[in-house]
């Protein structure tokens, strides 16, 4: 349990007790309802099991990605295993492996979802030592976009990485962008389809 769910549960914990009060009854009744409320906080949304559940096998990825020159595209492979429930069933864990090029590339996804902000939130580790945070509103209409703040080796940059998964027969479109300039700029950095 992290420190804020702790601390939110403790909250729940006194306010219930407080609001019970000397003589305002038993307060037996008051814990019982502060649990129940912690107990409710600390189960996962089941929008991130729904989210697992189409996310989850072994996919297999072809497309292209910016080579080491920054310029030209270069044929890329890789294999994602989505949707493994973690921690409690609060996280999704997915993992990419790649060739682009002769290069290897690998990446861990785990991302979570906030009832209350009804945002996702995705956190990314790379080869190379990149890693990225970011948000999401969600799927509308089988479509998915991620907005990131990344550090990598050179330097802070802003990642877009769109899906588009309306065509079931067609597989799971995607691609990415990125802004080395704060976002006067975008350059693709890869573009890809996977089918199970």
């Amino acid at each position: 349990m992290n420190k804020f769910s702790m601390v939110m549960v403790s909250l729940v914990g006194l306010a219930g007790v407080a609001a019970a009060g000397p003589g305002a009854g038993s307060a037996a009744p008051a814990k019982a309802d502060a649990k129940a409320d912690a107990g409710a906080m600390m189960k996962a949304p089941t929008e991130i099991a729904d989210m697992a559940k189409g996310m989850a096998g072994t996919w297999k990825c072809k497309g292209q990605a910016l080579g080491h020159d920054m310029k030209t595209m270069v044929d890329m492979t890789g294999t994602m295993k989505g949707g493994k429930l973690e921690n409690d069933n609060w996280w999704i864990h997915d993992v990419f492996d790649a060739t682009m090029g002769k290069d290897k590339f690998h990446f861990d996804s785990y991302v979570t979802y906030d009832a209350n902000s009804k945002k996702w939130h995705r956190v990314m580790v790379e080869t190379g030592g990149g890693y990225g945070t970011g948000d999401s509103t969600g799927m509308a209409s089988g479509k998915l976009d991620w907005d990131l703040a990344y550090h990598s080796m050179m330097g802070e940059s802003m990642f877009r990485d769109h899906l588009d998964a309306s065509d079931a027969k067609a597989g799971v479109k995607a691609w990415g962008e990125a802004s080395m300039d704060k976002g006067k700029t975008w350059t693709k950095i890869y573009e890809q389809t996977c089918k199970k």
